[in-house]
Protein backbone atom coordinates (compact mmCIF):
# COMPACT_ATOMS: atom_id res chain seq x y z
CA UNK A 1 0.00 0.00 0.00
CA UNK A 2 2.91 2.35 0.65
CA UNK A 3 5.19 3.81 -2.00
CA UNK A 4 7.63 6.52 -2.84
CA UNK A 5 8.02 9.00 -5.65
CA UNK A 6 9.35 12.50 -6.18
CA UNK A 7 7.13 13.76 -3.34
CA UNK A 8 9.25 11.89 -0.78
CA UNK A 9 11.69 14.69 -0.07
CA UNK A 10 8.99 17.36 0.00
CA UNK A 11 6.75 15.37 2.37
CA UNK A 12 9.62 15.15 4.85
CA UNK A 13 10.16 18.92 4.68
CA UNK A 14 6.67 20.36 5.12
CA UNK A 15 6.42 23.28 7.53
CA UNK A 16 3.63 25.40 8.99
CA UNK A 17 2.09 27.20 6.01
CA UNK A 18 2.99 24.52 3.44
CA UNK A 19 0.10 23.55 1.17
CA UNK A 20 -0.85 20.60 -1.01
CA UNK A 21 -3.82 18.96 -2.69
CA UNK A 22 -5.27 15.63 -1.55
CA UNK A 23 -8.68 14.19 -2.50
CA UNK A 24 -9.32 17.25 -4.69
CA UNK A 25 -9.07 19.42 -1.58
CA UNK A 26 -6.49 22.07 -0.74
CA UNK A 27 -4.82 21.53 2.64
CA UNK A 28 -2.51 23.75 4.69
CA UNK A 29 -0.15 22.57 7.43
CA UNK A 30 -1.06 24.34 10.70
CA UNK A 31 0.97 22.36 13.26
CA UNK A 32 3.79 19.84 13.30
CA UNK A 33 4.38 17.12 15.87
CA UNK A 34 6.81 14.25 16.27
CA UNK A 35 6.28 10.72 17.54
CA UNK A 36 9.28 8.78 18.84
CA UNK A 37 8.34 5.10 18.68
CA UNK A 38 11.35 3.86 20.69
CA UNK A 39 12.24 1.37 17.98
CA UNK A 40 14.89 3.53 16.33
CA UNK A 41 12.22 5.25 14.27
CA UNK A 42 9.99 8.25 14.49
CA UNK A 43 7.20 9.81 12.50
CA UNK A 44 6.12 13.36 11.79
CA UNK A 45 2.48 14.33 12.17
CA UNK A 46 1.15 17.33 10.30
CA UNK A 47 -2.10 18.89 11.46
CA UNK A 48 -3.72 20.00 8.22
CA UNK A 49 -6.75 22.17 7.52
CA UNK A 50 -8.94 22.69 4.51
CA UNK A 51 -11.66 25.31 4.31
CA UNK A 52 -14.00 23.23 6.47
CA UNK A 53 -12.08 20.24 7.92
CA UNK A 54 -9.15 19.40 10.13
CA UNK A 55 -7.17 16.23 9.52
CA UNK A 56 -3.78 14.64 10.13
CA UNK A 57 -1.06 13.48 7.78
CA UNK A 58 1.52 11.22 9.39
CA UNK A 59 4.79 10.66 7.52
CA UNK A 60 7.29 7.99 8.45
CA UNK A 61 10.38 6.75 6.64
CA UNK A 62 10.55 3.04 7.45
CA UNK A 63 13.19 0.75 5.92
CA UNK A 64 13.73 3.23 3.10
CA UNK A 65 10.02 3.43 2.25
CA UNK A 66 7.79 6.41 2.89
CA UNK A 67 4.67 5.44 4.88
CA UNK A 68 1.78 7.93 4.90
CA UNK A 69 -1.43 7.90 6.89
CA UNK A 70 -4.30 10.37 6.45
CA UNK A 71 -6.85 10.48 9.27
CA UNK A 72 -9.53 12.55 10.95
CA UNK A 73 -10.45 12.56 14.61
CA UNK A 74 -13.62 10.71 15.57
CA UNK A 75 -15.46 10.20 18.85
CA UNK A 76 -15.94 6.77 20.44
CA UNK A 77 -16.85 6.31 24.10
CA UNK A 78 -14.04 5.29 26.47
CA UNK A 79 -15.59 1.95 27.59
CA UNK A 80 -15.84 0.87 23.93
CA UNK A 81 -12.18 1.79 23.36
CA UNK A 82 -11.05 -0.08 26.46
CA UNK A 83 -13.02 -3.14 25.35
CA UNK A 84 -11.55 -2.94 21.83
CA UNK A 85 -8.01 -2.93 23.20
CA UNK A 86 -8.79 -5.93 25.38
CA UNK A 87 -10.67 -7.98 22.74
CA UNK A 88 -8.52 -6.77 19.80
CA UNK A 89 -11.69 -5.97 17.82
CA UNK A 90 -13.72 -2.82 17.26
CA UNK A 91 -17.06 -2.53 15.49
CA UNK A 92 -17.47 0.95 14.01
CA UNK A 93 -19.84 2.14 11.29
CA UNK A 94 -20.95 -1.50 10.73
CA UNK A 95 -17.36 -2.52 9.92
CA UNK A 96 -15.13 -4.82 11.95
CA UNK A 97 -11.68 -3.41 12.70
CA UNK A 98 -9.07 -5.79 14.12
CA UNK A 99 -5.96 -4.90 16.10
CA UNK A 100 -2.86 -5.49 13.96
CA UNK A 101 -0.18 -3.24 15.46
CA UNK A 102 0.66 -1.72 18.83
CA UNK A 103 3.38 0.81 19.61
CA UNK A 104 4.58 2.67 22.67
CA UNK A 105 6.32 5.98 22.41
CA UNK A 106 6.11 9.66 23.09
CA UNK A 107 4.83 12.75 21.31
CA UNK A 108 6.00 16.35 21.19
CA UNK A 109 4.26 19.25 19.43
CA UNK A 110 7.10 21.00 17.60
CA UNK A 111 5.01 24.04 16.71
CA UNK A 112 4.15 24.90 20.31
CA UNK A 113 7.26 23.31 21.87
CA UNK A 114 5.33 21.14 24.33
CA UNK A 115 7.05 18.66 26.60
CA UNK A 116 7.08 15.01 25.52
CA UNK A 117 4.01 12.98 26.46
CA UNK A 118 3.98 9.16 26.64
CA UNK A 119 1.36 7.15 24.80
CA UNK A 120 0.35 3.72 23.58
CA UNK A 121 -0.92 3.52 20.03
CA UNK A 122 -3.23 0.76 18.75
CA UNK A 123 -3.86 0.31 15.01
CA UNK A 124 -7.05 -1.50 14.00
CA UNK A 125 -7.65 -2.39 10.31
CA UNK A 126 -10.56 -3.66 8.24
CA UNK A 127 -10.13 -6.11 5.37
CA UNK A 128 -10.34 -3.05 3.08
CA UNK A 129 -7.36 -1.37 4.81
CA UNK A 130 -9.42 1.27 6.57
CA UNK A 131 -7.72 2.20 9.79
CA UNK A 132 -8.76 3.27 13.27
CA UNK A 133 -5.95 4.49 15.49
CA UNK A 134 -6.51 4.62 19.24
CA UNK A 135 -4.02 6.68 21.23
CA UNK A 136 -4.03 6.11 25.00
CA UNK A 137 -2.10 8.79 26.87
CA UNK A 138 -0.37 8.56 30.26
CA UNK A 139 -3.36 10.20 31.97
CA UNK A 140 -5.59 7.40 30.55
CA UNK A 141 -7.32 9.80 28.15
CA UNK A 142 -7.96 8.63 24.59
CA UNK A 143 -7.87 10.11 21.10
CA UNK A 144 -9.30 8.19 18.15
CA UNK A 145 -8.72 8.66 14.42
CA UNK A 146 -10.32 7.12 11.33
CA UNK A 147 -8.16 7.02 8.24
CA UNK A 148 -6.22 5.18 5.63
CA UNK A 149 -2.71 4.57 4.41
CA UNK A 150 -1.76 6.54 1.30
CA UNK A 151 0.68 6.42 -1.55
CA UNK A 152 2.64 9.65 -1.84
CA UNK A 153 1.55 10.11 -5.47
CA UNK A 154 -1.96 11.00 -4.20
CA UNK A 155 -0.54 14.21 -2.77
CA UNK A 156 -0.21 16.87 -5.46
CA UNK A 157 0.97 20.47 -5.86
CA UNK A 158 3.15 20.59 -2.75
CA UNK A 159 4.24 24.14 -1.95
CA UNK A 160 6.83 24.37 0.79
Amino acid sequence: MFGTNSNTNDLNRLKVGSTFKLYNTSWEVTEIGEYNWRMENSSTEYVIRSSDREAYLEVELHKGELELTFSEQISIETPILESAIETKQLLFDNKLFELEERYSGDYKNLTFHTSRENLDCFLFYTDDDELITIERWDDNSFEVFLGEELKSKKIKNIKL
